[in-house]
């Protein structure tokens, strides 16, 4: 006989992802596994009368959601720091309103640093300046980040900090905007926000602080795993070395932009992909070929319609991504490229192809991040070639509307299509890019199955799935991304007991219903580690 259960959930809608997407009534859970799978009656007959036993009364119970692609200490610091919320932040008179508050807190000279404004939802339909932000700080260091990550505004005292005049030259795989004297606007696009950006990284204290935040809001959304992007800030490889994060960890290290030292380290270290354990574990080298959709950044084969001159902006040319795809690929390692548009998502193909060509090898699992404006050749070849996606459909929720705005009906025939991918056989998982959007799963699910944005609209409508099919690339195609589906994803006789209960049964919820869907209890590696 088994030994009793610690803990069993009685009395649910168990949503269990396996391979024939059984529904069951119970789980038994002993230690950090599952322990047993079945009915009421059944599960019941594991407990003892030392075993907590927890009512479900028909919500739902689903494997921990698997944040396949984020930023979870920068998250927490941009918590920390300020989040300039699109929700709340209406117009440039709101943030310099923000801005005026935390002047008087902060001492004169001293940086201030926030991120979150959707320049597509202010009332004016632009970006800040230099000059709006002169206006109300002109005596600190300010530097603002749009939601998406990919343009920044920096005021007067920034730019001369930093030399940035109408004589520097604009970077490689970056874009100073320039008023029509050539006079620097304060605007930074990609490359142009990296000297800013290294010299306002968090302090340890800051990361500490942020990852404790993060903590919170992750556990609250039900997310026990995520898939860690970042790879820049040391101090958050430390904190989750020191095991400051709750959350499971599958690391990224970048290998591109202002990363390209620390990731030539790792590349020649002897380290590869999966060193680690189920709690902390090195993953892909990541590259950036490209910028974003809502900021008219993202790498495209035909102009925005908005501006015929611009196709977007490239980090790196062909050669450039071919040395570093194919030294990473024969060191071992699974590769991630970010790549949102379709002509970056192309160049990536071309170098997947031929480092496979090169040297082949099974069950690489290399990565596009985010795969955002796809086309049927650019789908088939990702199926030939046995390439993954981290598909940042959740983008589309929040910052769907920007994406209306920028690209044509026929450019986003294909965007973020999860529909088409799953036909092909490719297995994507869903990610939020936290900060970027809120990484609330619930969000992801209801647009991957309405194809709606917050504000009602829908993008590629022919593209949307099942509720079942969108938990499933929140969960268990998540995990096979890290190579982990054998361990997490799926609720499972011996997989890890890492378990979310929603506050009602989702199969049964009407779509438009699933944002209102709270968490009401996370566990991890068995242990409860939230209830609403």
């Amino acid at each position: 006989m088994d030994p009793h259960a610690d803990v069993v959930f009685l009395n649910g809608k168990v949503i269990t992802i396996d391979p024939s997407n059984n529904v069951f009534e119970a789980v038994a859970v002993r230690g950090n596994t599952i322990q047993r799978v079945g009915t009421t009656q059944d599960i019941l007959s594991a407990a003892d009368e030392q075993t907590l036993q927890i009512d479900l009364k028909g919500r739902a119970l689903l494997p921990g959601f698997n944040d396949c692609h984020c930023h979870p200490g920068h998250y927490g610091t941009t918590k920390l720091r300020g989040f300039i919320s699109p929700d709340t932040v209406g117009s440039i008179e709101d943030i310099q309103r923000e801005l005026t508050e935390k002047t008087k807190v902060t001492p004169k000279g001293d940086w201030i640093v926030a991120r979150g404004y959707d320049h597509s939802r202010l009332a004016e339909n632009r970006h800040p300046n230099k000059w709006d932000l002169d206006a109300v700080a002109p005596d600190h260091k300010v530097f603002i980040t749009r939601l998406c990550g990919h343009v920044s505004v920096a005021n007067s005292k920034t730019l001369n900090h930093f030399d940035i005049t109408k004589n520097t030259p604009d970077p490689e795989g970056g874009k100073i905007d320039r008023d029509q004297h050539g006079e620097p606007t304060g605007i930074l696009y990609e490359h142009a926000q990296i000297p800013i950006r290294l010299a306002t990284e968090p302090s340890f204290e800051e990361s500490e602080t942020g990852m404790a935040l993060m903590n919170r809001d992750f556990l609250k959304n039900g997310i026990t795993s995520a898939q860690d992007a970042s790879g820049r800030n040391p101090n958050e490889i430390v904190l989750f070395q020191k095991g400051s994060s709750q959350i499971r960890i599958y690391f990224m290290v970048r290998i591109s932009g202002e990363n390209i030292r620390l990731g030539e380290q790792y590349l020649t270290s002897g380290l590869r992909t999966g060193f680690g354990n189920e709690r902390l574990r090195l993953g892909s080298l990541k590259l950036q070929m490209d910028g974003a959709g809502g900021s008219a950044t993202a790498a495209m084969r035909t102009p925005y319609p908005q501006d015929p001159a611009n196709f977007g902006v490239l980090h790196m040319n062909q050669d450039a991504l071919d040395d570093l795809v194919g030294r990473g690929h024969n060191a071992g390692y699974q590769i991630g490229v970010h790549a949102i548009g379709d002509r970056a998502i192309e160049m990536t193909l071309q170098s997947f192809e031929k480092a496979l060509l090169s040297n082949p090898r099974k069950n690489h699992r290399h990565r596009i991040e985010h795969c955002g404006i796809l086309d049927k050749p650019l789908m088939e070849k990702m199926a030939e070639l046995g390439v993954v996606a981290a598909l940042g459909l959740p983008f589309l929720y929040s910052l769907g509307d920007s994406y209306i705005h920028a690209f044509t009906d026929e450019q986003l025939q294909y965007a973020y299509p999860l529909k088409s991918l799953m036909q092909r056989g490719i297995i994507a998982g869903l990610s939020s890019d936290a900060p970027v959007i809120d990484p609330n799963p619930l969000y992801g699910i209801y647009v991957a199955v309405t194809r709606k944005t917050d504000s009602g609209q829908r993008v590629a409508p022919n593209e949307a799935v099942s509720v079942m099919d969108a938990l499933r690339a929140y969960t268990l195609h998540s995990a096979f991304l890290s190579f982990e589906e054998h361990i997490k994803g799926s609720i499972e006789v011996g997989k890890l007991a890492d378990l979310v209960v929603l506050s009602r049964d989702i199969l049964e919820t009407p779509p438009d219903d699933i944002p209102g869907i709270a968490v009401d209890l996370t566990m991890l590696d068995g242990n409860i580690v939230y209830q609403r």
